[in-house]
C-alpha cells in the first residue's frame, strides 16, 4: 500500500507515559510510538510529583519515535495534545533567572497527590458547594484549586503562573500559555457554564486571575511549533498546532460518543462511566458525579470514577478460559450465590472489595460471577443515578474487561442498552488527532476505521436479577455508610 500524502499526529499525554499516533485523512492509523515511563517520585507520605521535563521529554521521543516510521514522502500537517487533568505545575520565572529550569518548572505535583486532603476537609460546606457549582466539580484532593491552595498554604509558594500538563506542553511546543475548557476543569477555578475563569474560585485559593493560562476552544489553532520544540520532535518546523483535549474528553471524541445520551465506559485498571449531555446543569446532578466541557461545542460530559473494578477483575480474570466463559454463561444467577462488594474493606479478600455469603474455594466460577455481576450492577446504578441529567441510550466500552464476552454482555442486560465493544487503542490519542485532522477540514472516522463488535441486551431482568440488584444496593448502602 503506498504511503498517504498527509497524515496529522495525535498525542497521549498520560500520567505514566505518552503516546502518539499519526493518522490520514479517513481516519486510519498510519504510524504509532511509545515513550518510556515517566519516573513518578513521592517524596513524603501522600506526595506525588513528576519531573516536567520527564513529562515533556516523553512527549518529545514518542513524536521522534513516530515521526521515524513515516515516509519521507508523506507531510505532517497538524499536531494535537490529549492530557490528563488535575496536575499542577508551578511556574517561577525567577527560576529561569538564575538558571536553576530553563522554562521555570522544577516540578509537576500530579493528580495523585493527596497533602491537600486536611484543607479540602477544613473548607466547609459553604465552599464546597461553591467550588461544586461553578467548576462541576466536588472540593477533592488532586485537583488544581486544592493542590494550588495547598502549596500556598503549607510551602509559601508564590508563582508567576499556575499551569497544568496541558498548557505546559502548549507552551513547550509554542511558546504560548493556553489551555482549554476541558482540561481547565481540573484546574477547577473554571466556571463550567460560562467556560471562562472564575474571579470568586481564584480568591478561595488566593490567586489573581492573570496566573492562569488564556482558555481557548478544543480543535482551535493554537500556534506553530517552534524551531526548538521542532528538533527536539523531529517534526517540521512551524508545524499548526492545534488546541488538544482532555484525555477523558478525546477519548470520547475519538470513539465517536458526542451526542446527547451516548456514553462510554473505559473498562482498564480504572473504571470510569462518560456520559454526553448539552446541558450544563449542575442541579439535578448527583454529588458523585463530574460535570466538564467536552472538546466539541455546546457539549459537557458528565462521569463518575467507579471505584475499584479494575483491581478485583484484575485479581480474576487471568483465571478465565473459553472453559471459565461457558461455565459462565451456563447458570442464570441464583438467590443464593455470594455477593462481591467493591472497594470496601476487605474480609477474605484484598482491598478492593469483599464476598458476601463467601464462595467456596473450590469454586472459582462463583466468585468470578459475582465480581462481574458487581461491575454490571455499579454501571447501571451509575446510569440510574444520572439519568435526571442524561439518560444513556447507548454504550461503548474500551479497556481490559472487555475481553471477557461474558462480562460485556452481563452488562448489556444489566443496564439495558446495546453495547459497542471497540479495540484496543490509544483512543485519548486518537481524539486528539480527530481535532488536528478537523482543524484542517478533514473529517476522519476514526472509530469506524477500527474493529468493532456490537452485543445487545439479550433478557430482561427477571425477577430473581431484580432482587439481587435491589439486595446489593442495600448491601452497598450500608457499607458506604
Amino acid at each position: 500500500m503506498s504511503a498517504p500524502a498527509d497524515v496529522v499526529i495525535g498525542v497521549d499525554a498520560g500520567t505514566t507515559s505518552v503516546k502518539a499516533v499519526a493518522v490520514d485523512p479517513s481516519g486510519a492509523i498510519i504510524a504509532s510510538a511509545g515513550s518510556d515511563p515517566i519516573p513518578t517520585h513521592a517524596p513524603e507520605p501522600g506526595a506525588s510529583v513528576q519531573s516536567p521535563l520527564a513529562i515533556w521529554d516523553a512527549l518529545s521521543s514518542a513524536c521522534r519515535r513516530g515521526a521515524a516510521t513515516i515516509s519521507p514522502s508523506t507531510r505532517v500537517r497538524a499536531l494535537a495534545v490529549a492530557a490528563q487533568s488535575g496536575s499542577v505545575i508551578p511556574i517561577r520565572r525567577r527560576t529561569i533567572l538564575d538558571g536553576s529550569a530553563e522554562d521555570g518548572a522544577t516540578e509537576a505535583v500530579t493528580w495523585m497527590d493527596n497533602r491537600s486532603q486536611p484543607l479540602v476537609e477544613a473548607w466547609g460546606a459553604t465552599i464546597a458547594e461553591t467550588i461544586r457549582s461553578q467548576s462541576g466539580w466536588m472540593p477533592s484532593p488532586g485537583l488544581g484549586l486544592s493542590t494550588i491552595s495547598w502549596l500556598r498554604a503549607t510551602a509559601a509558594v508564590e508563582c508567576d503562573h499556575w499551569a497544568s500538563v496541558d498548557d505546559y506542553l502548549m507552551h513547550k511546543l509554542t511558546g504560548s500559555w493556553l489551555t482549554n475548557p476541558s482540561n481547565a476543569a481540573g484546574m477547577q477555578f473554571m466556571d463550567v457554564s460560562s467556560l471562562e475563569w472564575s474571579a470568586e474560585l481564584c480568591e478561595i485559593a488566593g490567586i489573581a486571575l492573570s496566573t492562569l493560562s488564556i482558555i481557548r476552544g478544543s480543535g482551535e489553532r493554537g500556534g506553530t511549533l517552534n524551531i526548538s520544540s521542532a528538533r527536539t520532535t523531529e517534526l517540521p518546523d512551524s508545524l499548526p498546532v492545534v488546541v488538544g483535549g482532555h484525555d477523558q474528553a478525546c477519548a470520547a471524541l475519538g470513539l465517536g460518543v458526542t451526542a446527547p445520551g451516548s456514553a462510554f465506559l473505559s473498562m482498564g485498571t480504572a473504571w470510569v462511566l462518560t456520559m454526553i449531555t448539552d446541558r450544563a446543569e449542575m442541579a439535578s446532578l448527583p454529588a458523585s458525579f463530574n460535570l466538564s466541557p467536552h472538546v466539541i461545542p455546546h457539549r459537557w460530559t458528565v462521569s463518575q470514577n467507579l471505584g475499584g473494578l479494575g483491581a478485583a477483575l484484575a485479581s480474576e480474570l487471568p483465571q478465565t478460559s473459553d472453559a471459565v466463559e461457558a461455565a459462565l454463561g451456563s447458570q442464570p444467577p441464583s438467590a443464593d450465590d455470594p455477593y462481591f462488594l467493591p472497594a470496601i474493606h476487605q474480609t477474605e479478600r484484598t482491598g478492593w472489595g469483599e464476598l458476601r455469603r463467601p464462595a467456596s474455594p473450590h469454586d472459582p466460577v462463583a466468585r468470578i460471577r459475582a465480581v462481574m455481576e458487581a461491575c454490571a450492577f455499579e454501571a447501571r446504578r451509575a446510569v440510574e443515578e444520572a439519568a435526571p441529567t442524561v439518560k444513556v441510550s447507548k454504550l461503548t466500552v474500551v479497556g481490559g474487561g472487555t475481553r471477557s464476552r461474558y462480562l460485556t454482555q452481563q452488562i448489556a442486560d444489566t443496564v439495558g442498552v446495546p453495547l459497542t465493544v471497540r479495540a484496543d487503542a490509544s483512543w485519548p490519542a486518537l481524539g486528539a488527532a480527530r481535532l488536528a485532522a478537523e482543524s484542517l477540514g478533514w473529517s476522519p472516522d476514526v472509530a469506524s476505521a477500527m474493529p468493532s463488535t456490537t452485543v445487545h441486551p439479550r433478557r430482561s431482568p427477571d425477577d430473581t436479577g431484580e432482587r439481587r440488584y435491589a439486595e446489593y444496593r442495600r448491601l452497598m448502602t450500608g457499607a458506604r455508610q
